[in-house]
Protein backbone atom coordinates (compact mmCIF):
# COMPACT_ATOMS: atom_id res chain seq x y z
CA UNK A 1 0.00 0.00 0.00
CA UNK A 2 1.34 3.34 -1.02
CA UNK A 3 1.83 5.65 1.57
CA UNK A 4 0.12 8.90 0.25
CA UNK A 5 1.46 12.52 1.23
CA UNK A 6 -1.16 15.50 2.48
CA UNK A 7 -1.02 18.33 -0.13
CA UNK A 8 0.49 20.25 3.00
CA UNK A 9 3.46 17.61 2.69
CA UNK A 10 4.14 18.40 -0.92
CA UNK A 11 1.28 15.69 -1.83
CA UNK A 12 -0.43 16.29 -5.19
CA UNK A 13 -4.53 17.16 -5.06
CA UNK A 14 -4.93 14.39 -7.98
CA UNK A 15 -8.50 12.59 -6.92
CA UNK A 16 -6.58 9.51 -5.84
CA UNK A 17 -4.86 11.71 -2.98
CA UNK A 18 -7.75 13.46 -1.79
CA UNK A 19 -10.66 12.03 0.43
CA UNK A 20 -14.37 13.16 1.31
CA UNK A 21 -13.91 14.13 4.96
CA UNK A 22 -16.16 17.03 7.40
CA UNK A 23 -14.60 19.87 8.01
CA UNK A 24 -14.05 18.46 11.86
CA UNK A 25 -12.11 15.88 10.89
CA UNK A 26 -10.35 17.03 8.49
CA UNK A 27 -8.97 20.02 10.64
CA UNK A 28 -8.18 16.72 13.10
CA UNK A 29 -6.57 15.18 10.63
CA UNK A 30 -4.30 17.48 9.80
CA UNK A 31 -1.44 16.79 7.56
CA UNK A 32 -1.07 13.25 9.95
CA UNK A 33 -0.66 10.14 8.18
CA UNK A 34 0.45 8.19 11.12
CA UNK A 35 -1.05 8.04 14.97
CA UNK A 36 -0.26 6.07 18.14
CA UNK A 37 -2.81 2.73 18.53
CA UNK A 38 -3.01 3.37 22.16
CA UNK A 39 -3.41 -0.52 22.65
CA UNK A 40 -0.49 -1.37 21.90
CA UNK A 41 1.52 1.97 22.43
CA UNK A 42 3.36 2.12 18.59
CA UNK A 43 3.21 4.56 15.60
CA UNK A 44 0.78 3.08 12.62
CA UNK A 45 -0.66 4.07 9.33
CA UNK A 46 -3.67 6.16 10.08
CA UNK A 47 -6.44 5.21 8.23
CA UNK A 48 -6.69 5.97 4.52
CA UNK A 49 -10.72 6.12 3.17
CA UNK A 50 -9.55 5.82 -0.63
CA UNK A 51 -7.44 2.50 0.16
CA UNK A 52 -8.59 0.92 2.91
CA UNK A 53 -12.29 -0.42 3.78
CA UNK A 54 -14.22 1.24 7.09
CA UNK A 55 -15.22 -1.61 8.58
CA UNK A 56 -11.94 -4.04 8.14
CA UNK A 57 -11.07 -1.37 10.95
CA UNK A 58 -14.03 0.70 12.91
CA UNK A 59 -16.95 -0.71 14.06
CA UNK A 60 -19.49 1.03 15.79
CA UNK A 61 -20.72 0.32 19.66
CA UNK A 62 -23.92 -1.37 20.39
CA UNK A 63 -25.85 1.80 21.43
CA UNK A 64 -23.99 3.21 17.70
CA UNK A 65 -22.79 6.56 19.91
CA UNK A 66 -19.27 5.48 19.33
CA UNK A 67 -16.86 4.19 16.61
CA UNK A 68 -14.21 1.90 18.01
CA UNK A 69 -10.83 1.24 16.51
CA UNK A 70 -10.99 -2.88 16.32
CA UNK A 71 -7.28 -2.49 14.50
CA UNK A 72 -3.88 -0.53 15.61
CA UNK A 73 -4.90 1.25 12.36
CA UNK A 74 -8.41 1.97 13.45
CA UNK A 75 -7.24 2.49 17.15
CA UNK A 76 -4.50 5.39 16.60
CA UNK A 77 -7.19 7.06 13.59
CA UNK A 78 -9.91 7.38 16.61
CA UNK A 79 -7.09 8.54 18.88
CA UNK A 80 -5.71 11.26 16.47
CA UNK A 81 -8.79 12.29 15.19
CA UNK A 82 -10.85 12.20 18.38
CA UNK A 83 -13.61 10.75 16.86
CA UNK A 84 -15.86 10.42 19.56
CA UNK A 85 -15.16 13.45 21.56
CA UNK A 86 -13.27 12.12 24.03
CA UNK A 87 -10.94 14.98 24.58
CA UNK A 88 -14.11 17.52 24.16
CA UNK A 89 -16.35 18.24 27.36
CA UNK A 90 -19.30 19.51 25.22
CA UNK A 91 -20.74 16.52 23.65
CA UNK A 92 -21.49 17.43 20.55
CA UNK A 93 -20.89 14.13 18.63
CA UNK A 94 -22.22 12.14 20.39
CA UNK A 95 -25.78 14.40 20.95
CA UNK A 96 -25.41 14.02 16.93
CA UNK A 97 -25.33 10.62 16.74
CA UNK A 98 -28.10 10.06 19.04
CA UNK A 99 -30.11 12.56 17.48
CA UNK A 100 -29.69 10.79 14.30
CA UNK A 101 -30.27 7.16 15.11
CA UNK A 102 -33.78 8.80 16.62
CA UNK A 103 -34.89 9.94 13.04
CA UNK A 104 -33.49 6.70 11.79
CA UNK A 105 -29.88 7.71 9.92
CA UNK A 106 -27.79 6.76 11.89
CA UNK A 107 -25.52 4.21 12.04
CA UNK A 108 -24.72 4.57 8.51
CA UNK A 109 -24.67 0.29 6.96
Amino acid sequence: MDHIQPRSLSGSDDLDNLAFACRRCNERRYNFTTGIDPEIKQEVALFNPRQQKWADHFAWSSDGLRIQGVTPTGRATCDRLDMNDDRHANGFIQTSRQFWRQIGIHPPQ
